[in-house]
């Protein structure tokens, strides 16, 4: 029989990191496991937010974790922690227990306070079950109404291919043949890449930084500096978790010694995760990021790693082409979907008409995904919540 706790201190999180992390190895979702997540935490979250996490137990084992925490200006949205900092995050489960630990993780956080009326599950993959499972189970007579108000695309790389060669070998004549150019054209100028150690990742975080924010400087903002000196301690407490068994990668390219471009990445399960990336402009026609992924390619297929998802990319979105080349090197697509869950309780009309960012996400897409008889079958089912909780 499983059963869950609530969890709401942060002391206590850290007695289940090594079983938390092999849920997210066995999920193959590196970014939802206590590295990515804790350091969020720790380093970028809202100051006054609180822990909510349902971590669920058979005969003393985890199985399963839903891992949560309410911000001081919304205490009744329940948010994924890491959910403004990730390019997806996800509840974590043993293979075939997803229902099982839905709906023991609604029990404990139906009960919880502050009450909750929106669940916030984003981003989260579009073909995660996690939104229809939770609302399943959850406790009450009413089913949840469970709201998707966005989906965006996310890039993929397959991995099956058994090198970097054997991987261009499959892509058109003329990426492969810039691809080879520009890795020539590098390596014979004097470049040369490689991966942070033991010994080097404390100085190579500091030129990750230096280089990312010289990325973003004609850009505009940039959540990585905005943290300013957090950024270090972040990717520091990430490096000591995940470097002693080679899962936070980043890499350096350099010109006869001097750094050119850095791009991090994480792994885990088969699956890496690209999360930033930063060079020197003076060497732009080198390409650097082009130039990065190739090399982390090589790495990966060498590690025998099965899928690389390239993350969203807010400069692409935004229309300005600098995300672009990720969809050069794309042979695969993850979408990835924002949705709500809200219980049909006393709470939901005032959830409903809040003036807050979930509220207003409710609303419009109510608009768009209801019909006019669904539209007035919901105002019927509000009036009498109404009733009842008067």
């Amino acid at each position: 029989m499983s059963e869950a706790e609530l969890i709401v201190e942060e002391a206590r999180l850290e007695e289940l990191e090594d079983a938390w992390d092999t849920l997210a190895v066995a999920n193959a979702s590196p970014v939802s496991g206590p590295a990515w997540m804790l350091g969020w935490w720790r380093h970028v979250a809202p100051s006054g937010s609180q822990l909510r996490v349902a971590a669920v137990h058979d005969r003393g084992e985890l199985i399963g974790i839903v891992p949560l925490c309410v911000e001081p200006n919304d205490p009744h949205d329940y948010r994924l922690l890491a959910h403004d900092f990730s390019s997806s995050v996800t509840p974590l489960a043993r293979a075939d227990r997803t229902w099982e630990v839905a709906a023991a993780a609604a029990e404990v956080l139906g009960r919880a306070q502050p009450r909750l009326a929106a669940l916030a599950l984003a981003p989260l993959l579009a073909s995660s079950p996690w939104a229809t499972a939770l609302s399943d189970v959850w406790p009450g007579r009413i089913a949840p109404l469970v709201l998707r108000h966005s989906v965006a695309n996310a890039p993929t790389i397959s991995l099956e291919h058994a090198s970097l060669e054997e991987w261009l070998s499959s892509r058109s004549s003329g990426f492969r043949a810039n691809s080879r150019r520009r890795r020539r054209r590098f390596e014979l100028a004097g470049g040369t890449a490689r991966m942070s150690t033991p010994e080097t990742v404390t100085a190579d975080i500091q030129m990750f930084k230096q280089l990312h924010a010289a990325r973003w400087q004609r850009l505009g903002a940039s959540r990585l500096v905005a943290l300013g000196e957090r950024l270090p301690l972040l990717l520091g407490e990430l490096a000591q978790a995940l470097l002693p068994t080679e899962r936070f990668r980043l890499l350096l390219l350099e010109l006869e010694g001097e750094p050119v471009g850095a791009y991090l990445t994480i792994a885990g399960g088969g699956e890496l995760v690209g999360i930033n990336t930063g060079w020197d402009e003076r060497f732009k026609r080198f390409s650097p990021a082009r130039l990065a992924m190739l090399y982390t390619l090589e790495d990966a297929f060498a590690r025998g790693e099965h899928h690389y998802s390239l993350g969203r990319d807010a400069s692409y979105r935004l229309g300005r082409g600098t995300g672009s080349y990720k969809l050069d090197f794309a042979d695969g697509n993850d979408p990835v979907a924002e949705s709500v869950l809200l219980p049909l309780d006393a709470r939901f009309p005032r959830t409903l008409m809040s003036t807050d960012a979930v509220g207003r996400q409710i609303r419009r897409s109510i608009r768009r995904s209801l019909s006019d008889d669904e539209v007035d079958k919901l105002r019927g089912a509000l009036k009498r919540l109404k009733r009842s909780s008067g």
